[in-house]
């Protein structure tokens, strides 16, 4: 095992191919990952010089409730 891998036990009637599909494709090629007021995001270029949030990575649930880092919203970093 890898050294910083982390083990997990899983039950599902799922076949494991399936389960595991897409599993190693954790790379996001067009968003990158900031933080912005405190908060870790990942955020993407909307093509028009603008920053877009695109997911919060944030561990507060209170950062979820905050209206203007809802996803979708132009950010300034």
């Amino acid at each position: 095992m890898k050294e910083g891998a982390q083990r997990m036990i899983l039950y599902t009637p799922m076949q494991l191919e399936l389960v595991l599909e897409g599993f190693d494709l954790t790379t996001y090629p067009d968003f990158r990952e900031v933080n912005y007021q405190g908060v870790a995001m990942l955020v993407a270029d909307d093509g028009h010089g603008g920053t877009r949030i695109v997911k919060l990575l944030s561990t507060k649930p209170a950062d979820y409730l905050r209206p203007e880092l809802a996803p979708g919203n132009l950010v300034e970093v």
